[in-house]
């Protein structure tokens, strides 16, 4: 398993207890993860997005595997990654020489090698409309982490973009990671947990304020109690999801004819 995903589970479960003597404490951790995205100016986004300590790091508008090398050095007490429209896998194993430890992609036009990596995060790229029937497909594929957009600024949420969230992590069996533009409220931090969302990705030009203020409210989330569901069983869909199995009845006993 990757790092990145070690570090999504750490997060869902919560960090183990301390080892050695004296009192056990558990590490802090937030209540979701925070991936800043790089999709410009690389060099000095490293520099901002490393100094708020991040749980990941996503570079996309890459102009290859050697762009990436040279800003390794930046984000080597990171977990950093690429993104890209489509992948090759000869592309996919450039990344991973250079210290790339997440792989976010689209379906099209990405290599089915790709998802072969053993020691990087696969992450699909897709929309937040897609169709339900791709999902389920979607679900299947070898992948550990889905990033959707979360459009529009937080104010404007309704429970519309709730449903669409409900409706993805409802069907999908996978780490989910929502593309937002704006800072959402403690109270909307929340919801998202509960609705099966996992970490957060905004994007560096957002500005360094944005970024800590974010990390911030992220590590001042109480940890989930009642709200807490598995990704299976999110707020709306419950059980009621056709892609879900029904118990078949037991076969009456033989001996009940006799």
């Amino acid at each position: 398993m990757s790092k990145f995903i070690d570090r999504l589970e750490e997060i869902i479960e919560g960090a183990p207890a301390r080892m050695g003597f004296g009192p056990a404490r558990s590490e802090k951790t937030p209540g979701l993860a925070l991936v800043v995205q790089i999709s410009g100016r690389h060099k000095a986004g490293a520099a901002t997005a490393t100094g708020v300590s991040p749980d990941g790091i996503i570079l996309s508008g890459l102009s290859g595997p050697a762009q990436a090398g040279e800003l390794k050095d930046a984000l080597s007490d990171t977990i950093w990654g690429i993104r890209t429209d489509s992948l090759s896998t000869d592309d996919a194993k450039a990344y991973e020489k250079e210290g790339s430890g997440v792989l976010a992609f689209q379906l099209k036009g990405t290599a089915m090698g790709v998802v072969s990596s053993e020691d990087s995060a696969k992450v699909l790229c897709i929309e937040a409309d897609i169709d339900i029937e791709d999902l389920r497909d979607i679900n299947a594929l070898p992948v550990d982490a889905v990033i959707f957009p979360l459009s529009g600024a937080p104010s404007s949420w309704t429970l519309d973009d709730l449903a669409t969230v409900a409706r993805i992590s409802g069907r999908l069996g996978k780490h989910l990671l929502a593309e937002i533009t704006e800072l959402p409220t403690a109270e909307d931090l929340k919801v998202l947990r509960t609705a099966g969302i996992n970490g957060l990705v905004l994007d560096v030009s957002a500005g360094k304020e944005a970024l800590e203020s974010l990390k911030k409210s992220l590590m001042e989330m109480p940890k989930p109690g009642s709200e807490k569901t598995s990704r299976a069983n999110a707020i709306l869909p419950g059980v009621a999801y056709s892609s879900q199995r029904e118990e078949a009845a037991p076969e009456p006993d033989e001996d009940d004819d006799e």
